[in-house]
């Protein structure tokens, strides 16, 4: 086989090389804040101040406070901000108007910012606040203390007085002094004529006070008064059990009850049957405890404090009283006058009634038979 052979002919170049803008196509690469310059057949990243290019693409901010050694004045706070940064004066400072300089800030005299019952002292930059006396808290807040609840903090004979802030000691009544020191007043010693009531014995001093005993059956009110005691409404058994309890001005008196008399500390009865006039006629007197009874005799009636004698003719109260005859009334009683024939059974008066004559002969010899 033959081989054809190529022939090289060299033909001269027609086109020409241009530059490439790299920029024009996403910003040549370039990131963050990062501006792209084109340059002849190439391109850079060029960052804004405040700015470091990393990796020749990139734009990072630079943190002034960290890198600068002194970036900001006497009592400024440096603040990093992207591509810069800020000097702020620092908390309890303010740059006053037309000023470079943070000077301090006198809040106790703009703010007022304690409790109304604290003290506000200003300090370089900032401010404390403390409670005052009589208070206590953290400045903020402050309480009242109350001083009455600790011991001994007024004589034992004073009344202390808590306070906002504070307290005060006042001695009791029937004491002198100042709430710290109190000494008893002797009442019965001051000029007083009418200190205690008439109806009293002498004025007697006490620690605080006086007292002004009154006389026995009496009962001593505010020392000023002496009011009678009424032992008969105390329920106290001063009287015996037949009498009545009597309250007089500082004692009591026993009233026997009718039918009694008083004998000592007791009553005795009376026994008024030992008067012959206790009853009327034809009564008997019967003695009872406190009184007396006059039961009629028999055949007498009670009629208005009388005894009147008893009709038993006219008001029989079981049947007749004398069959076959004439009931004849008495003083007191009656007897029976028996018709012809007949003749007054055995009873005493002829109370007995009547009966005939020949039955009373056989009621007379009359015998009786055992079967």
């Amino acid at each position: 086989m033959e081989k054809s052979a190529r022939t090289l002919t060299s033909v001269p170049c027609l086109m020409s090389c241009t530059d490439v803008n790299e920029c024009l196509v996403d910003n040549g690469g370039c990131r963050n804040k990062a501006t792209c310059v084109n340059s002849k057949g190439s391109f850079t990243c060029l960052c804004p101040p405040g700015f470091d290019l990393v990796n020749r693409t990139v734009c990072l901010d630079i943190d002034e406070c960290q890198v600068l050694k002194e970036p900001c004045r006497l009592n400024e706070r440096c603040s990093n901000t992207e591509g810069a940064y800020e000097c702020t004066c620092r908390a309890g400072f303010a740059r006053p108007t037309g000023s470079v300089v943070c000077t301090d800030v006198d809040e106790c005299r703009i703010q007022n910012p304690c409790h109304p019952n604290a003290t506000c002292l200003n300090t370089v930059g900032s401010y404390t606040c403390t409670c005052k006396r009589g208070f206590t808290g953290n400045g903020s807040r402050c309480t009242d203390v109350d001083e009455c609840a600790q011991n001994d903090i007024c004589h034992p004979r004073a009344l202390c007085t808590n306070v906002p802030g504070g307290y005060s000691c006042a001695c009791q009544p029937g004491f002198t002094g100042d709430g710290s020191l109190c000494q008893d007043v002797d009442e019965c010693a001051l000029p007083s004529t009418s200190r205690c009531p008439p109806i009293s014995n002498t004025c007697s001093n006490v620690e605080g006070d006086y007292r002004c005993p009154c006389d026995l059956g009496f009962l001593a009110s505010n020392n000023t008064l002496c009011l009678d005691v009424d032992e008969c409404a105390l329920g106290l058994k001063l009287c015996p059990n037949v009498s009545d309890c009597q309250n007089t001005p500082g004692s009591f008196a026993c009233d026997c009850w009718q039918g009694y008399r008083a004998n000592g500390t007791a009553c005795d009865d009376v026994d008024e049957c030992l008067d012959d006039t206790a009853c009327p006629a034809n009564a008997a007197c019967v003695n009872t405890y406190g009184s007396f009874l006059c039961p009629c005799d028999v055949g007498f009636f009670g009629v208005h404090g009388h005894c009147e004698d008893i009709q038993e003719c006219l008001f029989p109260s079981n049947g007749p009283l004398c069959t076959d005859g004439t009931c004849v009334n008495t003083v007191g009683s009656f007897f029976c006058l028996c018709d012809k024939g007949f003749w007054t059974r055995g009873q005493s008066g002829g109370q007995g009634g009547c009966v005939d004559q020949d039955e009373l002969f056989l009621l007379s010899h009359s015998f009786c038979l055992n079967a």
